[in-house]
C-alpha cells in the first residue's frame, strides 16, 4: 500500500495515544517513524502496524481498522482528496457510487494503486446497499468505518451493517447503510 496509508495510521495513533505509542507501534512493527506518502510499500507493513497499534492501543484488530477506516475517511480523505471526493457528488449514494471512478482516476497518481471495487444498488426503503471486492483479506471492518465516516462527513445519520462476510473463495462483502 502506499506510504499515504502507512502515515495516516501514524498520525491516528499520534492522535490517540501520542508519541511514544508511536514510536513502540513503530518498533513493533520493523517500520520508521514516517513514510514518504508516494512511495509503495509491502501491504505486510501495513498489516504489521495495524496489529502493532491494537496491542498498543489494547483495541481489537477488527475495531482498529474500524477506528482507522472512520479516520480515513473524516480526517484523512477531505484533507488529500477533497477535489476527487467532492466532484463524486453530493449525497451519501451519489459519492458512494462515484467511488470506482475516483479510484480510476487517482490511478494517475498511484500506479502501483489496487483499489477495492465498490458498487452501490440504488437507494430502497432507506437502505443503501454497497457491494464491496478486494483482493485483499480482512479489510472489511475497515470498509465498515469507511462508510460510517462518510456519513459522517456528509451529515447523514446512517447505521452500518455487514450483510455478507468476504470469504477466501468469494472476496465479495456486503454492507447495508440504514439512513
Amino acid at each position: 500500500m502506499y506510504g499515504l496509508i502507512n502515515d495516516s495510521i501514524r498520525r491516528l495513533v499520534l492522535e490517540e495515544a501520542g508519541d511514544d505509542a508511536w514510536d513502540r507501534v513503530a518498533e513493533d512493527a520493523g517500520a520508521g517513524r514516517s513514510f514518504a506518502a508516494m512511495a509503495y510499500y509491502d501491504d505486510e507493513l501495513t498489516y504489521a502496524l495495524v496489529d502493532a497499534a491494537s496491542r498498543e492501543m489494547k483495541t481489537p484488530a477488527p475495531e482498529m481498522l474500524r477506528r482507522f477506516g472512520r479516520y480515513w475517511s473524516v480526517r484523512i480523505a477531505p484533507e488529500s482528496y477533497g477535489d476527487y471526493l467532492n466532484s463524486t457528488g453530493r449525497g451519501l449514494w451519489d459519492v458512494l457510487a462515484g467511488l470506482d471512478h475516483m479510484h480510476a482516476r487517482l490511478q494517475a497518481l498511484f500506479p502501483h494503486l489496487r483499489p477495492p471495487s465498490i458498487g452501490v444498488d440504488p437507494p430502497e426503503d432507506h437502505l443503501i446497499t454497497v457491494h464491496y471486492r478486494s483482493e485483499r483479506e480482512g479489510l472489511e471492518p475497515f470498509m465498515t468505518g469507511l462508510l460510517e465516516g462518510l456519513a459522517e462527513l456528509l451529515h447523514v445519520p446512517a447505521s452500518v451493517t455487514q450483510a455478507r462476510q468476504a470469504t477466501a473463495d468469494a472476496n465479495h462483502a456486503v454492507f447495508e447503510i440504514a439512513v
